[in-house]
C-alpha cells in the first residue's frame, strides 16, 4: 500500500487525507473504519520518514464522516521522489515520472 500511495502522490500532487482514503479504498476493494484507519497511518509513516511534507491542515466533519477529525494535505518530497527511484517505483510504469 505504501508504494500505491507514493505513486498516487506522483501522479497527482497535493492530496488530502479523505482524498488518498477514497483512492486506496477504490484501488483495493476495501472500505470500513479499519482501512481508514491504515490509510491515515500509512501517510503519518511516510510523514514521519520525510517522503511527504505536510502542507496544510483543517478540520471538515462533512469530509469525514460527520467527525471531528483533521484532515491533512500532503505532498511528495523531493527525498521521496529520490526513494521511490531508488526502490523501483517511479519508473514510468503506470504514467508515474521516471
Amino acid at each position: 500500500m505504501k508504494g500505491y500511495v507514493l505513486q498516487l502522490f506522483a501522479q497527482r500532487g497535493a492530496l488530502w487525507t479523505d482524498e488518498v482514503i477514497d483512492a486506496v479504498e477504490s484501488e483495493y476493494g476495501v472500505s470500513g473504519a479499519y482501512w481508514r484507519g491504515t490509510v491515515r497511518l500509512t501517510l503519518v509513516d511516510l510523514y514521519a520518514g520525510g517522503l511527504l511534507s505536510e502542507q496544510e491542515a483543517t478540520v471538515d466533519p462533512q469530509r469525514t464522516q460527520g467527525e471531528e477529525r483533521v484532515l491533512f494535505k500532503y505532498a511528495l518530497t523531493d527525498f521521496g521522489r529520490e526513494r521511490m527511484a531508488q526502490s523501483g517505483l517511479a519508473t514510468n510504469r503506470g504514467g508515474v515520472p521516471a
